[in-house]
């Protein structure tokens, strides 16, 4: 061979090597990890971003689609000893507690890592008198503080293409039907806007959205934006508990003619995935789809 090109084979050759080798390795390595906070947006009353800085300006979260992340916090004490919000506390005795979370940014938003958290602060609410255990945490924080988590964790994974893992049980899917019940809104968008990023991927998506208030519904003008931008491939449909006047969503919890009219119909190649309080997950999710006929393996709760 040519001189000159074996030349040119082994530039090329070093090259790859180098942008291989120099490329930081992904954030998450599965054990007990900790982020320095960086900055906080108001992005309503009660709800906050929290935006978190990775040690390398390059590098990713390392978060597969549709995982999640453990954060962990000294358990605080209630109003009341042993209780929380007016029941026994299971938790009453431990030093720390964890909770899981789905960041809102995606592994192209390299550097950083941000979660997008509703602050349920004690006293606000009667039946609530300790209000939120982490959510509060979230809400002393202040730039400079470390938080500590662990990921990733789940079973469940989208691939890409309509492809998905539960556990080891690999699922197709030419159409999704998503229902989320408040903070259940973030593992729903991290999946979605990365699917609809990708022109080859052809899954179709509609979504029930359910919240209190129309003030809590989280994300909403990136959500309505790429339904504005995907009106083919992805649908979105509110429901209030306590709509405004004048209001053009549902009202009430999830209903089977809900889920008839704004999710795709049971069949071979629909998958419904949801989160939520697990009432939701129970009542207006499981025991509605089993009544209009779709398939229970096709059924998954995050």
């Amino acid at each position: 061979m040519d001189p000159i090109v074996l030349g040119a084979l082994a530039v090329a050759v070093l090259i790859v090597l180098f942008l291989v080798l120099s490329k930081p390795k992904p954030f998450l390595e599965g054990k007990r990890q900790t982020l320095a906070l960086t900055e906080i947006k108001e992005l309503s009353h009660d709800t906050k971003l929290f935006r978190f800085a990775l040690p390398n300006a390059k590098q990713s979260f390392g978060l597969p689609l549709g995982k999640h992340v453990k954060i962990f916090c000294p358990n605080p004490t209630g109003v009341v000893a042993g209780q929380w919000n007016g029941r026994d506390d299971p938790e009453d005795g431990a030093t720390e507690i964890q909770r899981s979370y789905t960041p809102t940014s995606s592994e192209s938003d390299l550097g950083v890592a941000d979660l997008v958290i509703k602050v349920y602060a004690g006293g606000v609410v009667d039946r609530f008198p300790d209000g939120g255990k982490m959510s509060q945490y979230f809400g002393r924080l202040k730039v400079g503080d470390n938080l500590a988590l662990q990921g990733p964790v789940g079973m469940i994974e989208y691939k890409g293409r309509g492809s998905w893992v539960y556990g080891r049980r690999p699922i197709k899917a030419k159409a999704v039907g998503m229902m989320a019940g408040g903070t259940g809104i973030t593992p729903m968008y991290q999946i979605v806007s990365a699917a609809l990023a990708d022109a080859g991927d052809k899954t179709t998506w509609k979504l029930i959205f359910a919240n209190q208030t129309e003030g809590d519904i989280l994300i909403r003008s990136e959500l309505e934006a790429l339904a504005a931008k995907h009106p083919d491939r992805f649908s979105l449909h509110y429901t209030l508990d306590r709509p405004p006047s004048k209001w053009a969503g549902s009202t009430g919890f999830i209903t089977q003619d809900m889920i008839a009219e704004h999710l795709p119909t049971p069949g071979p190649d629909t998958l419904v995935v949801m989160c939520g309080p697990p009432p939701m997950i129970k009542f207006a999710c499981k025991q509605n789809l089993d009544a209009l006929g779709y398939d229970k393996k096709m059924q998954l709760a995050f």
